[in-house]
């Protein structure tokens, strides 16, 4: 990991969420997924604006984008600075709408299940911001808690637990 960041790897990885190519931006999310789980690397995203972009990502269309951006967030939303940029980008008011998109019927159609997916990972990352007294109280504005509180009345056990 030391390497990736001393041979400039780590800037690539950041630059390449900005060149709007779907695989590109997918490779390295989940690279940058794995690597916020350290907290010199979350740092150092941080610093090289990477929260940024991945807080545009959550506009995207795709779906599969949308999840691992909001993963990555969740990771990399471990320190004050970090929650305070996602906060500032309008992070908040994105995840937030990325859990309006689950339906409560029992019966999930494969769109449905992709849909629920992005929502678990928006609530992870929301779970990882909500660490601050500032980001509960927009997370309440962007009207979260009502939908919060539909997702625990879902017929899909897996968002009960972060």
């Amino acid at each position: 990991q030391l390497a990736l960041q001393d041979t400039g790897g780590l800037q690539i990885l950041v630059n390449l969420l900005d060149t709007g190519e779907e695989r590109c931006m997918t490779g390295s999310l989940k690279l940058l997924r794995e690597l916020c789980q350290s907290v010199q690397m979350r740092q150092t995203v941080v610093d090289l604006g990477g929260l940024q972009h991945m807080v545009m990502i959550l506009d995207s269309g795709v779906q599969q984008l949308k999840a691992l951006a909001a993963v990555a967030i969740a990771n990399a939303a471990q320190f004050r600075r970090a929650r305070r940029t996602v906060r500032k980008h309008n992070g908040i008011k994105k995840l937030v709408k990325m859990l309006s998109c689950v339906s409560n019927s029992a019966s999930l159609k494969e769109d449905q299940e992709k849909d629920g997916e992005v929502a678990y990972y928006g609530v992870l990352a929301l779970w990882s911001l909500s660490k601050s007294s500032k980001n509960k109280k927009e997370i309440y504005k962007a009207g979260g808690i009502p939908l919060l509180g539909r997702l625990l009345r879902s017929p899909n056990g897996n968002m009960l637990i972060p």
